[in-house]
Parts: C-alpha cells; structure tokens; sequence
C-alpha cells in the first residue's frame, strides 16, 4: 500500500492523473491521504477503488490514521517557502514511522548543485533540514528533487506581472542559469519513481530541465514574444529587498520574505542549479519541455498569473 499526499495542488495532482492514466498501478494498492475529500480528480479517484481518508499535516492527530497500514508515503512538500515547511514535514515523517510506513519518497528541490548538500538559498533550507531528518529516521527514503517549475520563471525576475502594458525594469539581487521544467511533466516522472519505489531505495533523483537558462536570458525571450521594453538590473541583496519594498512588488504581509527571495538570485549566481541530470529524460520517455517549448502558456497572462501564496 503506498498513501500518495498533495493530490489537490499542482505537483500531486499531475502525479495522480499520470498513475490513473497510464494505469501504474491498481487502486487497491493505493490510498490518499488529504485534507479535502472534495474535486473532481478525488472523485474520479474514488470512482475506481482508491481509498480516501482525512489527513491534514496541520493537524497531525489525523494522521496515523491517515496513513496506517501502508509500506510507503508519498510526501508532497509542504506549501511554504519558509521556516514552516520543515516544521510540517517532521510532523509527517514522525507520524508515519509511528504508524508503520517502511519508505518515504519526498519531494524536494533542485537548488544546492547535483548532490544538494549545501545551499545558500532561502527557498531550500527546510528541504536539506528535511533531508537529513529524513535519513536519520531509520526509514528507508527516496528523495525526489524537483526543478523550480517553468511557470514561476517570473517570481525570479523581479515580480513580473505579464497582465501590465509598457515599459518593466526587473531587479533581481544577481543571476545565473537554472533548470526550469514543466511541471506536469515532473509529475509525470515523480508518478513513475512511485510506482517502482522499491528501485529506489535509499536514492537521491534529479529532475532537472533540458535547457539552463539565465532569468536575464527568460527576460529577453519574455521582452521579444510580448513586445515589451524590459531593462534587467542586478543590484545585490539589500538593493533589491529595498527596491521590491518601495515598490510594493509583493503585499505588506509578503515583505519579509524578501531577502529570502533575494538569496536565489544569489545562488543561480554561484552555478549550483546550472547542470542537467539525465534522468528527467530516462523517466519520460522524450525530451522533457524547454522554456522555449512552453513560451505560448508561461508568458501570457491568461494561463499564467503571478503566484507569490507559497511567500510565507
């Protein structure tokens, strides 16, 4: 029995549809474990045999139940860029060894270089906290690191919001090349890696995307399809926490997190996000999608909004 979580966002939802689809695995030997027990997907879900029982990672009373009598818990991480996340994720992980789960498989991120044991990176410190939290539990664990999905290319360029005309002037703390991929596609791969989890045992995975490229590099194809004038600055952390801040590029309540958001900039300015691991592409079965191939839906407004929720 494997309890899949996160079946209701982005990632988990995408690894959900890919099992049902391409028939991974059968519903008897699957349980989800979710706050909501209402969606089209969870009824689709339930319509074919999938039990479903209430799990909130907030309230972690309801999850031994939750996620008793299973070999292994697919832990989606939890929604937060910051100091919470590691929070809620030892809450999971404890509360699956008392409950009997053998394997975690975890999704982190791609952030630190190809081993990932070090990173400057606001966004990746609960992941390494998780990490190795997760190895010393005496569980068996896979690590299922995820590139930073294509679609929020524009958080790292300053806020960028593609419903506004005319003239833009990003500022960004500093730059570098990173693997951005599609995230149906991670799904897609993450749903294979759970299906054959026993292959992995003990194994960190990188998904990474075909094609590093600069948030500068994004900016100047994002510049040429919309026809707008963009100016990219690199300014240094506390310039561009300052500038963000007079500005109001995210709401009072968001600011501050901002020199968490600064210390990206930073690290794609190190290298650590520029490689590309082969086995986004083994998993697939195809090339995975470039930023160049997804540029008709990540650069228009209409299919994508600035989504700054997670900035907590």
């Amino acid at each position: 029995m494997i309890v899949l979580t996160g079946v209701t966002g982005g990632l988990g939802s995408a690894v959900l549809t890919t099992i049902l689809d391409q028939n991974l695995l059968p519903p008897t030997s699957l349980r989800i474990s979710s706050y909501s027990s209402k969606g089209l997907l969870l009824d689709r879900a339930r319509s074919v045999g999938i039990e479903i029982r209430y799990g909130d990672i907030t309230n972690p009373s309801t999850l031994i139940n939750s996620y008793s009598g299973a070999d292994a818990l697919f832990l989606v991480s939890y929604p937060s860029v910051g100091e919470e996340r590691f929070k809620y994720h030892k809450i999971a992980i404890d509360a699956a060894k008392k409950a009997g789960v053998k394997h975690i498989l975890y999704t982190s991120l791609t952030w630190g270089g190809p081993e990932g044991k070090s990173s400057i990176a606001g966004v990746y410190q609960a992941h390494l906290k998780t990490t190795n939290y997760l190895k010393e539990s005496g569980l068996k664990w896979t690590i299922i690191r995820e590139a930073t999905y294509a679609h929020l290319w524009n958080n790292l360029a300053g806020f960028l919001r593609l419903e506004e005309d005319g003239d833009f002037e990003v500022v960004v703390s500093n730059d570098g090349k990173h693997h951005f991929a599609n995230r149906k596609e991670l799904g897609e791969a993450t749903a294979k890696i759970i299906a054959n989890y026993r292959n992995y045992e003990n194994q960190m995975i990188n998904l990474t995307g075909p094609n590093p490229l600069s948030v500068s590099e994004i900016v100047a194809l994002y510049a040429k399809h919309s026809g707008r004038n963009i100016t990219f600055k690199k300014v240094g952390i506390e310039e561009a926490v300052a500038y963000h801040k007079r500005n109001n590029s995210v709401p009072p309540e968001q600011q501050d997190f901002l020199p968490n958001w600064a210390s990206w900039g930073e690290e794609l300015a190190r290298g650590e996000v520029d490689y590309v691991d082969p086995a986004f592409e083994e998993l697939l079965g195809r090339k995975p999608l470039g930023i160049e191939d997804q540029m008709e839906e990540i650069f228009s407004a209409e299919t994508n909004v600035l989504d700054t929720k997670d900035f907590v």
